[in-house]
């Protein structure tokens, strides 16, 4: 799992279909670009002057766009998703491409890349990571120095790992991201679970290699980036960022054993402030007893039933689909929704019981090639500028990035716009949740009613699913016959992972 800071999937992504070589259509990115190849979108300040979307070739982040849960909820204005530069000014229609971002290009050109991938909740970083790794964001609704102590009331996703005897770990820079969840936890798992502080991008990296070589790299694996330089945060150098999360990939790539067993997700926590034209669908409160610890009617009612805006997302794995555009609705919690089915694990809360695991990006016939089992080429990320070192233009970006940019001001005629369209979820029955650890599982998707996580060597079907190839044949043994072509008889796999 990597996930970095702060960006929006338009903000990123959202010129994707406009660039014919890379043949990606069908995703939603910016709705319509005018004749001088830009975006159209354009949105109003609280004087009434209009600021259209614009591309300034640099890797320095300025303005400051704002993902503080009040600038989140006027930027969505219930659903209008005009308040966005009411909100945080004209930096929040600022996006960037491939002139900047080529390495990110082509990963989502290549690996499927999933348009309705959505934060968790529409606020900013800390409680969406405490999301994706609890499903809940146990009151929180900010990021707040010192870092909070959240104790998530049904567990961690990491507790259920430990009990069901799944390895994981979480290799860091700077801080650990599971850190969030209780300092004294944290502190007992140092040197069995948290490694780090390594300083540098690539001493973590280093240590991700030893284990591999060692062939102890765990079951689930965090790999987080120097978030003081290198994860995207504005005012950092995006391409510190961007050259991280490349040697990340191809560190895999460069290990076959390890390579062929690995399932890599990519993606932001959050849309940092900036523009998205999508507008979110609602979510289920976690139903754990928390709730925005806000005062009523600066809740904008939103008790946690609200996703958050979408963000960038790429399923990176040899087993990935080629060519493929999701379209399905996911958010953090889909991650630990993929854990759970991955070795057949209960659900936390109601919001990973259910989220959408993220199957649908992979393929479902094990007989056959996997389709990057021979890695493919990406391009690589360019050092970030000027120097080549993640701390040093970071810093340099933050100094002088006002000096040397130029914002287009406001626009005298805006374009004709398009009405954002609602994503329209199906109407189900929810899911229950269980308490972690403490009271077992329930009968959820995805699940038996035996008392061994498919980790464990549980049999269905007769074959042993574990793995991610027992992630893909569980998708056999959950639909009926005939909806897949995925064979169970005699396949066994075991130790893959999920990164």
């Amino acid at each position: 799992m990597v996930m970095m800071e702060n960006h929006s999937f338009d903000n990123y992504l959202g010129m994707l279909p406009h660039i014919a070589r890379y043949r990606r259509r069908d995703v939603d990115g910016w709705p319509v670009l005018g004749a001088d190849g830009i975006p159209n979108a354009a949105q109003a300040d609280s004087h009434g002057n209009y600021y259209r979307a614009f591309d300034v070739a640099s890797a320095c982040q300025d303005g400051g766009p704002s993902q503080s849960w009040d600038a989140s909820h006027i930027s969505l204005d219930f659903g209008k998703m005009d308040g966005f530069v009411r909100a945080s000014g004209e930096a929040a229609m600022r996006f960037w491409q491939d002139d900047v971002l080529p390495s990110y290009y082509s990963l989502a050109a290549t690996f499927p890349v999933c348009d309705r991938y959505f934060s968790s909740t529409l606020c900013q970083t800390y409680p969406n990571r405490v999301f994706a790794m609890a499903a809940t964001a146990g009151g929180i609704t900010s990021t707040d120095t010192p870092p909070p102590d959240i104790i998530p009331p049904n567990g961690r996703i990491f507790d259920v790992l430990e009990h069901y005897g799944i390895s994981w770990g979480c290799y860091y820079t700077e801080l650990p991201t599971p850190g969030l969840l209780g300092k004294a936890w944290a502190a007992q798992r140092e040197g069995t679970h948290l490694f780090g502080p390594f300083g540098a991008f690539n001493a973590t990296l280093a240590a991700v290699v030893a284990k591999i070589a060692a062939g102890i790299l765990e079951n689930v694996v965090m790999i987080e980036a120097d978030f003081q330089d290198g994860s995207e945060e504005n005012p950092q150098n995006i391409q510190a960022g961007q050259l991280f999360v490349y040697n990340v990939v191809k560190l895999f790539m460069e290990h076959p054993d390890t390579w062929k067993k690995t399932l890599i997700i990519f993606n932001y926590d959050e849309h940092g402030g900036y523009y998205d034209h999508v507008p979110p669908p609602p979510a289920l409160n976690p139903g754990d007893g928390t709730h925005p610890n806000r005062p009523a009617l600066d809740l904008y009612g939103d008790d946690y039933t609200t996703l958050g805006f979408r963000v960038p997302a790429i399923v990176i794995s040899p087993w990935a689909k080629a060519d493929f555009v999701s379209h399905t609705v996911y958010d953090h919690t889909s991650v630990l929704r993929t854990i759970e089915a991955k070795w057949n694990l209960p659900a936390l809360t109601f919001r990973d019981a259910n989220a959408n695991d993220m199957r649908d990006c992979l393929v479902n016939n094990l007989k056959k090639r996997a389709p990057f089992l021979e890695p493919p080429a990406i391009v690589a990320a360019p050092p970030s500028s000027p120097t080549g070192t993640a701390a040093i233009d970071s810093n340099y970006c933050d100094r002088v990035a006002n000096v040397q940019q130029s914002f287009p001001g406001p626009i005298s005629n805006p374009p004709p716009q398009v009405a954002p369209r609602p994503v329209v979820i199906q109407g189900c029955t929810p899911a229950g949740s269980t308490r972690a650890v403490a009271e077992g599982f329930a009968s959820l998707p995805f699940t038996s009613s035996g008392s061994r996580a498919v980790g464990d060597g549980l049999m269905i079907g007769g074959a042993a699913v574990a793995g991610l190839a027992g992630l893909l044949a569980r998708r056999r043994a959950s639909v009926p016959r005939g909806d897949t072509d995925v064979e169970l008889q005699g396949h066994e796999s075991d130790g893959d992972a999920v990164r």
